[in-house]
């Protein structure tokens, strides 16, 4: 799924980044009160293992913490990826993230959730 509006191409990859990185702390604030914040930490951690193959650009997210990263540091990991990979790669994150969740928790969280971070996302 596209989380990002249709003219998307006009974002520069710093601000995508940073909205993802929003996204994943909306994510954190809201589930935080049922999982624990080491859950989501764990969660991304995890989503980015298993998109790791198809978007190796993602490894930062497993050796650190999502909260550790400014979204200038990526920038040194996207030598020679595409926006459209980039922002791929992103969506497929995301997507991965919200499989994760919806195994912990079923759809008490996830539905609202996943509205919640598309409407986030689209207003760039």
């Amino acid at each position: 799924m596209s989380y990002l509006p249709d003219n998307s191409s006009s974002i520069s990859r710093e601000q995508i980044t940073e909205a993802f990185l929003k996204a994943i702390s909306l994510i954190d604030k809201r589930v935080y009160p049922y999982l624990g914040r080491a859950t989501t930490r764990v969660l991304v951690q995890g989503a980015a293992k298993r998109v790791m193959d198809k978007h190796p650009f993602l490894g930062c997210l497993i050796k650190r913490p999502y909260t550790d990263i400014h979204p200038s540091a990526i920038q040194e990991e996207l030598s020679g990826v595409t926006p459209t990979e980039f922002v791929n790669g992103l969506n497929d994150l995301l997507d991965e993230c919200f499989a994760g969740l919806r195994e912990l928790t079923g759809d008490l969280i996830v539905p609202h959730l996943h509205e919640e971070v598309t409407q986030q996302l689209r207003q760039l």
